[in-house]
């Protein structure tokens, strides 16, 4: 095996470390959650988090793509490094201040904000802060245990006191509260990794703030239009459905999530992989191994939902186990259009292309949302069936990009061989 490909199967091996805490801390918190605090408490905790995908989304900025693709070209000239850290640092600071500004307005308008304002802007804070970790730094120099170990911190002590001190609804605000402790935990480690690394931040003129703020804003476009498949269907919700549904909404979305969280390790270690490698027969030997678990959650999901439900919400949550059923295909088609996603179609040049592929299945979402609201028909199977339809959208628009440049992935690869 080849020391790149050795380097690919560590990063995966840590990355699955940290979504197994991505993974199994929530699972044990929403349990403990949905039985300590009502449906109308868990609904808000729910509609506060689905905004804040959004603040992170803007804060970000699709610089993991962006950022990490620099630094892997620059990997050898730690003086560039710093330079592209500290610049993606300051636009990042840039976002955020316009992310905070967007949000007061928002908490001004929705009233499921304004009756919270508090708890909506300590969550607000806990996203805002994440600015200074640098995961597309480390994500760029292929040192995926240097994001690991401060996302498992994190989450550990927000984990842990989530246990200890909330006890019900009056202990809402220390939801958000062990958030920031959390993340600022992490920060102090992640600045450390930089400090090891010697890399030495620094800064360029504004004008190349703004030059990467441009070429970023496509994959921005690109995640942007991702995030409808969740939280733009949780937002949107809020302005038409009860709390009650909300929290069932929610916690369909959690475990939709959970699964995506298993995903993620592979389509990350792969896309600094495939930048370099172009190596599509890896693209074949993943799907083929993720047939197996992807059957034995359809059968789970397929025959007993509702079972899912009781043991993860509890009693009063049973009654979503029918949505679960319904967003199988999410779970499914969600896997395969992110494997030929980034990796695949970003890796073969095919940018615009893929952001194009996630514009198209969003607009197939809001289309199936618009026809809920117009033929008053908002319901949670509406949402769970435009959902999945979105999903399958997207793999099928990727997939039929892929076919059709599999000739150019080919000669891209005997380039650069």
């Amino acid at each position: 095996m080849s020391n790149n490909r050795i380097l690919f199967l560590r990063n995966t091996v840590y990355l699955y470390l940290m979504n197994i805490v991505k993974l199994v801390f929530p699972i044990l918190t929403l349990p403990y959650l949905t039985r300590k605090l009502s449906t109308n408490a868990f609904g808000i905790v729910t509609y506060v988090k689905a905004l804040m995908v959004y603040v992170q989304l803007i804060i970000d900025y699709g610089f993991l793509l962006s950022a990490t693709k620099e630094i892997v070209f620059v990997a050898n000239d730690k003086e560039k490094i710093g330079r592209i850290a500290g610049d993606t640092l300051v636009e990042k600071t840039i976002l955020a201040i316009i992310a905070l500004l967007f949000f007061i307005i928002a908490v001004i308008f929705i009233p499921t904000l304004n009756k919270n304002k508090v708890f909506s802007l300590l969550y607000l804070l806990s996203v805002l802060i994440t600015i200074f970790l640098f995961d597309f730094l480390f994500r760029g120099l292929e040192k995926m245990h240097l994001i690991a170990i401060p996302y498992i911190v994190a989450k550990t002590i927000a984990t842990f006191f989530t246990f200890v001190l909330i006890k019900g609804d009056s202990q809402l605000l220390l939801i958000p509260i062990l958030e920031i402790v959390g993340n600022m935990a992490a920060i102090i480690i992640s600045f450390y990794f930089v400090s090891k690394l010697e890399i030495k931040i620094s800064f360029s003129p504004i004008y190349k703030w703004l030059k990467d703020l441009k070429e970023s804003f496509v994959y921005f476009i690109s995640n942007f239009a991702t995030t409808v498949f969740g939280a733009l269907t949780t937002v949107i919700a809020g302005f038409y459905l009860s709390m009650s549904d909300i929290a069932f909404w929610g916690i369909c979305m959690q475990i939709l999530s959970a699964a995506k969280a298993l995903y993620n390790p592979i389509t990350n270690s792969l896309y600094p992989y495939m930048l370099r490698e172009k190596d599509l027969k890896i693209i074949k030997k993943i799907n083929l191994l993720m047939i197996i678990p992807m059957v034995i959650g359809s059968m789970i999901v397929l025959f007993d939902s509702e079972a899912v439900m009781q043991i993860i919400g509890g009693e009063k949550y049973i009654a979503a186990g029918s949505i679960l059923t319904i967003l199988l295909p999410a779970f499914i088609f969600s896997f395969y259009s992110m494997i030929y996603g980034w990796p695949v179609l970003g890796a073969m040049g095919k940018i615009k292309e893929t952001t194009t592929t996630t514009i198209i299945a969003a607009v197939v979402q809001i289309c199936g949302l618009g026809i809920l609201i117009l033929f008053n028909r908002f319901s949670l199977y509406g949402l769970a069936i435009s959902c999945s339809l979105s999903e399958m959208t997207l793999f099928i628009a990727r997939y039929i990009i892929y076919y059709k440049n599999q000739k150019l992935f080919k000669h891209n690869f005997r380039k650069i061989v």
